[in-house]
This record gives structure tokens, C-alpha cells and sequence, in this order.
């Protein structure tokens, strides 16, 4: 095998990827967050992570911005 085939492997088992670091195909979870009752149960438990660490998330905010006008410094100025 050449190194370039480690690659495409790297690739694929990286697409595979569950939250415990084992490489699996998608798991009951995956599937959950894409049925309409999933996406509805993931935005509120996003609302309440962020109404509960609204400090936190402030500082997120704040670093991406940063990090983001640095690449480009007209990013998200409308005026």
C-alpha cells in the first residue's frame, strides 16, 4: 500500500466518527437528530445551554467575530 491510500482511509473512517472516538457506522442518535422531533429536541436544549451560560456563549460570540474580521475585517459591518 502506498501512503496516499492511508489517506483515503483516514477519510472514510473519520466520516465515521461516534462521540465515544470508535469508528462505527451511524448510530440511533445520528438518525434521531435528523428526524423533525430530533431537530426540535436539539434547538431546545441549545436554547437552554445558551440561556443558562450566557456569559460563556457572550465570550464565544465575541472570540469568533474576532477571529473572523481578522480574515476578512468588512465581515458583518451592513453599514
Amino acid at each position: 500500500m502506498k501512503l496516499s491510500d492511508f489517506g483515503e482511509v483516514k477519510k472514510i473512517f473519520e466520516t465515521n466518527l461516534n462521540s465515544s472516538g470508535l469508528y462505527m457506522e451511524e448510530n440511533s442518535q445520528h438518525k434521531y437528530r435528523k428526524t423533525p422531533k430530533g431537530k426540535k429536541a436539539l434547538a431546545r436544549a441549545q436554547k437552554k445551554y445558551d440561556g443558562k451560560n450566557l456569559d460563556k456563549r457572550r465570550a464565544q460570540k465575541r472570540e469568533y467575530m474576532r477571529r473572523k474580521r481578522a480574515e476578512n475585517p468588512n465581515y458583518c459591518k451592513w453599514k
